[in-house]
């Protein structure tokens, strides 16, 4: 691919870098925030060599790339001159979602997970590569190697809120680092120690609440956290002079929000966190594998449509209160079910290209990066995508059944195995399987329409 030729079709048919508001990158995608969309053409921008699909959801302009993501997102910055701080140049009314309430939902949940994504797959790779390690190397989980290699793992999974906060920050437009500051104070290990002590702590005679575990894996307390605080900063911006506000506006916002969060937002949020969880598992325990068909089946379609960002948060919430992350388990299978669809094309095509295409992209899928395999084949030729969403089904129900869990953050591929290990990992292992092999064979006899070969 030629990176720049690419970039600059992209930025053109776009509607040109003057209707950009701001850009970044996930995995697979580089996203946009446009000024005016009606001047993008989505059909011209699917045209461009390089570029897998487009998707338009949560307020963003989403180019489908693949494994080259990073590459063409840089090459866009080099043809726009757009990096990094430029979003801070653009009209606070040119990054508001102007949609539906779903699509604001998910343009907020994006824009706080995309940017730590690479941190918590970086953490829940470690954590599978110390449990392949110890089951099979007899590595001490008291040896320095494990303690302060595993030490990165915690250092992510029971900071979690530092990194939220961060990330909404820029979001909200808010300091920070300010945000950050508030994030520390709310993993403080002296607060929670006292906190939850004999004693209990006060604060201008106010009785301090907490979560048993504290709000080191939280999700939404650190969010509406951060909102709060944007709000303040702005409020003291504006009505605290200029000469002083240096000094009085970190101030302000430091001793009005971290009570506020600890009083009022902590216990709120961490209950309604406490209650969704519970929500899940209850109707996980009702019937798990009915819960896992439903899941399963359901997961790469709402991938597609960007919508499984509003169930992701659930997984950590469940890690967090009970140690076990059942989603991952029932949705994890469907990664592969992709994968193997993909895979099946390969072996049956005749085209060249989309052989190699095939091939690439469910390779890919193996490590858990789904979207190639869903837009660059299974989407288009629409048979192996509907396979695999069926097979997903199965797969789901067989790890719903087997009651597996995730023990440990991390993406669901060939790499995580080991963060399966427990009960229901048998069934886990048979779900992963179906998945890849059944699909594979499905879709070789079945999901393949010969026309194909010829384009």
């Amino acid at each position: 691919m030629d990176y720049k030729k690419t970039a600059s079709e992209i930025v053109k048919n776009i509607g040109g870098k003057e209707n950009i508001a701001s850009l970044t990158h996930c995995i697979t995608r580089v996203r946009f925030k446009l000024k005016d969309n009606s001047k993008a053409s989505a059909e011209a921008v699917k045209k461009i060599d390089g570029v897998i699909n487009v998707i338009e959801q949560g307020g963003q302009f989403q180019v489908v790339i693949g494994n080259e993501v990073e590459d063409v997102f840089n090459a866009v910055q080099d043809v726009t001159g757009i990096v990094g701080s430029a979003i801070d140049a653009v009209e606070k009314d040119d990054l508001k979602v102007k949609g539906k309430f779903m699509d604001q939902v998910i343009d907020l949940v994006t824009n706080i997970f995309t940017p730590i994504l690479p941190a918590l797959i970086g953490a829940g790779m470690i954590r599978s590569l110390l449990m392949i390690l110890t089951k099979f190397a007899g590595l001490a989980t008291d040896s320095g190697v494990y303690i302060v290699i595993n030490e990165i793992y915690n250092a992510i999974f029971n900071f979690l809120p530092v990194y939220l906060a961060y990330a909404a920050a820029v979001k909200w437009r808010c300091n920070p680092y300010i945000a950050v500051a508030v994030a520390l104070t709310m993993v403080s290990p002296t607060i929670q120690s006292l906190v939850l002590g004999e004693n209990g702590l006060k604060f201008l005679g106010i009785p301090m609440s907490m979560q048993r575990q504290g709000y080191g894996s939280s999700v939404i307390p650190i969010i509406v956290t951060v909102w709060f605080m944007s709000l303040v900063e702005k409020t003291c911006n504006k009505f605290v002079p200029k000469y002083a506000r240096y000094v009085l506006v970190p101030l302000l916002t430091l001793v009005i929000t971290v009570p506020v969060m600890f009083l009022v937002i902590g216990p709120i949020t961490a209950t309604l966190q406490g209650w969704m969880g519970a929500a899940y598992t209850a109707l996980y325990n009702l019937n798990p594998t009915v819960c896992g068909v439903i899941l399963g089946a359901a997961w790469q379609v709402l991938v597609v449509f960007g919508l499984h960002w509003g169930i992701v948060p659930l997984g950590t919430l469940n890690l967090a209160q009970y140690g076990r992350n059942t989603i991952n388990a029932v949705t994890g299978p469907s990664n592969w079910t992709q994968a193997g669809a993909a895979l099946g094309v390969a072996l049956r095509t005749k085209n060249q290209r989309l052989r190699e295409t095939a091939l690439s992209a469910g390779i890919t899928g193996v490590f858990a990066i789904t979207e190639p395999s869903i837009y660059g084949v299974n989407l288009p030729l629409k048979k192996p995508f509907y396979i695999a969403v069926a097979v997903a089904a199965v797969a789901g129900g067989i790890a719903g059944f087997g009651n597996a869990a995730a023990l440990a953050g991390g993406p669901v591929g060939i790499l995580s195995f080991p963060l399966f290990i427990g009960e229901g990992f048998g069934y886990f292992v048979v779900a992963m399987l179906v998945a890849l092999f059944g699909t594979a064979a499905l879709v070789y006899l079945f999901g393949y329409d010969k026309k194909f070969d010829e384009e």
